[in-house]
């Protein structure tokens, strides 16, 4: 798949600023957990890497900061380099035990949270009719809930925390807005000017990956009930197979979201 760099990329950054965001969310006394930090910035530093690899010319990223004012791939190239940077520093802070990384993992998750926004303007505001709806943002945004959620119930110290509940509403939430989000996304597609966008016929290149759709949202609903289930009966075995198949429906999803485009 020549779009395989995008979809790491996307997957990779959009995860570690889900992780990031939970990490600023909940309580720690001291450094913030060291083996979250590390987690989300390996999983951003191979996601940029990867999108580095869709490039011909990589230097050549440079010249899109020239106009931040009026393109969104120049905000999302300054907002992933200060989120990875923002949380480099922080994570080299909590390795040294030093402090000052708990004031700084909230400006990383802003910057996350912004950089994940950026890159959905990105794919909405191109000539692509199957992006140009707020699906788009629905669905990378939802990435980064689902990876953060997954992320924040398996690695409560405990089973019975209250952040495994939080977790497993915050993973029903994304997953029951885009069941609600997909009737909407295919309307707009079938009422579409289609001769005078690209590509030229959405519907079909949907109809195609048509099966492939219906197993990942299968995947997705069903990973959704097992995650609750193992938060419900505070069951780690269950958390770990409703995560599992959680994230191959990521994977499913944003195959499709590339394929169509």
């Amino acid at each position: 798949m020549h779009e395989l760099p995008l979809l790491l990329f996307t997957l990779l950054l959009q995860g570690s600023v889900g992780i990031t965001l939970w990490l600023a969310l909940l309580p720690a006394r001291g450094t913030p957990p060291r083996s979250g930090l590390l987690l989300a910035f390996i999983m951003a530093s191979l996601g940029l890497l990867a999108s580095t690899l869709h490039m011909g010319y990589p230097l050549n990223a440079l010249n899109a900061l020239r106009h931040i004012a009026s393109s969104w791939l120049s905000r999302e190239i300054v907002f992933a380099s200060l989120y990875l940077g923002a949380l480099g520093l922080c994570t080299l802070l909590a390795l040294w035990r030093k402090p000052g990384g708990g004031w700084l993992l909230p400006v990383a998750a802003l910057f996350g949270v912004i950089d994940v926004f950026c890159m959905a303007q990105i794919y909405i505001n191109t000539a692509v009719i199957a992006w140009q709806h707020l699906n788009t943002l629905i669905l990378f945004a939802g990435t980064t809930g689902i990876v953060g959620s997954v992320y924040a119930a398996l690695s409560a110290p405990d089973i019975r925390r209250r952040r495994i509940t939080l977790a497993v509403m915050v993973v029903a939430l994304v997953v029951l807005i885009r069941l609600l989000a997909q009737p909407l996304w295919m309307g707009a597609l079938s009422a579409s000017p289609q001769i005078v966008t690209l590509p030229h016929n959405p519907l079909a290149a949907f109809e195609k990956l048509r099966t492939l759709s219906i197993l990942s949202w299968a995947v997705s609903a069903a990973g959704m009930i097992i995650f609750g289930l193992g938060g419900i009966r505070k069951a780690k075995k269950l958390l770990l197979a409703g995560s599992g198949l959680l994230l191959l429906a990521e994977i499913g999803l944003r195959f499709i979201f590339f394929s169509i485009g």
